[in-house]
């Protein structure tokens, strides 16, 4: 039986190395004797946690029994209570991570086709209710698969758990059948650990209401994992339709077609997209998955942030998902090349943006409603000197609107207005001499504001007339 499962739920090939992760305990032992008795070439990977006195012990007995099998060892350790502090990590998240990094690191540097883990049933359990607990979706609520890849660690090499189907009692039985002598962890009693207290307390308690919870969770899982399999095809037909490119660190959808999707599949879009960007980031949340869904059918203002240093804008018809250090400009970013004066009311600056200029009678009903940010209202006899438009010099400073007359070096606008980092050198600034007046997109200069005593008006407007050619 397990050797199906081996070879159909895990995809594992009998003629390639797989690497398995062996802490000494009896899921992983059952789980090395089952993969070299099935003929697999095993190598034999433990990672030394330095959490408990016993660890080196466990460590060499891992070694032994390698050697006992005649299988080829690795072994690595690290400080993970040192380490996690460092990083701000629980003690249970920096070792997974430490674990995983010289797994997969040890599983590429020795050709192998997976790396396998043996956990079982009751991780499956303890793992879907540990979701639930801290709130998760559907892929979260699915549970561990036996064959899944995992970007943050390697974006070829799959993890793979051929135990999944076995209780902690069934790997117990196998070891006192086979001989082997497993190593029982006693910081499995702790229950200063979440998933110590969930194992110990909180499942023992609801199995007073249903004294089959373990089973029933599993079997929901895999229900789930069923479903999320269907919207996953749902996700791939409609990524097909509304992704209309991409490009080094950012994805482009069609604005109409991700708007008239469900939520549930605009959040599955994005998910994808940003894991796309970032395959070694950190999860992304519900929250972070429904503002991007929100953005998408209502994309008012400019941009909004999204998760791993990723944010959303709207343009053109599309809703873009970029990282910061990204090349965004797309020919859709009005942009500035040489110093260029406003002459007859129209300045033409290139890739199909166009600024024009107004004078109209001071109306309170026009500009103290305005909305636009492509728009500017500006006292007419403040720029009567005339307006040029250039790029940002070193050591330019801007009194923005609504900050009391205060000053800010426009480098750190640019910054707190999160203007993409690649469309901030070109980024056109409207000037009156060595004043600047407006920073098109954004805010209009404190000093330049129509007031109660102005007497004339001029209406500035940046806008895309003509797809550049």
């Amino acid at each position: 039986m397990l050797e199906d499962v081996l070879r159909d739920n895990c995809g594992l090939d009998p003629a390639r190395p797989v690497l398995a992760g062996v802490s000494g305990g009896p899921d992983s032992l059952c789980l090395l004797d089952v993969l070299h008795t099935a003929g697999y070439q095993v190598i034999v990977a433990h990672f030394n946690h330095k959490l408990r006195p016993e660890a080196d012990l466990e460590s060499a007995a891992v070694a032994g029994r390698a050697r006992t099998l005649g299988l080829p060892f690795v072994t690595d350790s690290a400080d993970v209570r040192l380490w996690a502090g460092e990083q701000g990590l629980s003690i249970e998240e920096a070792a997974r991570t430490l674990r995983y990094r010289f797994m997969f690191a040890a599983a590429r540097t020795h050709q192998a086709q997976a790396v396998a883990v043996g956990h079982t049933a009751e991780d499956q359990v303890e793992t879907v209710l540990m979701h639930f607990l801290r709130g998760a979706g559907l892929a979260g609520l699915k549970g561990m698969e036996y064959h899944t890849l995992l970007p943050v660690f390697d974006v070829e090499i799959p993890l793979v758990r051929p135990l999944l189907s076995l209780w902690r009692a069934d790997t117990e039985a196998y070891c006192r059948e086979h001989g082997l002598e497993p190593h029982f962890d006693a910081s499995n009693a702790d229950e200063t650990y979440f998933r110590n207290r969930l194992r110990h307390t909180l499942i023992p308690e609801l199995e007073k209401y249903n004294p089959r919870f373990k089973e029933a969770l599993v079997r929901t899982a895999q229900a789930l994992q069923g479903d999320y399999a269907v919207l996953q095809a749902d996700v791939e037909a409609m990524w097909e339709e509304a992704v209309t490119g991409t490009g080094d660190g950012w994805v482009a959808f069609n604005q109409l077609l991700l708007a008239a999707c469900e939520p549930g599949l605009q959040r599955n879009l994005f998910r994808r997209a940003g894991e796309l960007l970032r395959p070694r980031g950190r999860d992304i949340g519900f929250e972070a998955l429904e503002r991007a869904a929100a953005f998408a059918r209502n994309p008012a203002g400019k941009q909004v942030d999204f998760v791993n240093g990723l944010y959303l804008f709207a343009e053109s018809g599309m809703v873009y998902l970029t990282a910061y250090e990204a090349d965004v400009s797309f020919g859709d970013w009005p942009q500035v090349g040489q110093p260029s004066a406003v002459s007859g009311q129209r300045l033409e600056m290139g890739n199909g943006w166009v600024l024009t200029a107004e004078e109209i009678p001071a109306s309170p009903e026009d500009w103290s409603k305005n909305t636009d940010p492509w728009s500017a209202w500006l006292d007419a006899d403040l720029t009567a000197g005339g307006l040029t438009v250039r790029a940002r010099r070193e050591g330019d400073v801007f009194h923005p609107l609504g900050m009391g007359g205060q000053t800010v070096k426009v480098r750190e606008f640019y910054i707190n207005v999160k203007i993409p980092k690649q469309a901030r050198k070109k980024w056109p600034l409207v000037c009156v001499g060595k004043d600047i007046v407006w920073v098109p997109g954004y805010r209009i200069a404190h000093p330049f504001r129509v007031t109660g005593k102005t007497k004339r008006v001029l209406y500035l407007n940046l806008k895309k007339i003509r797809a550049d050619t």
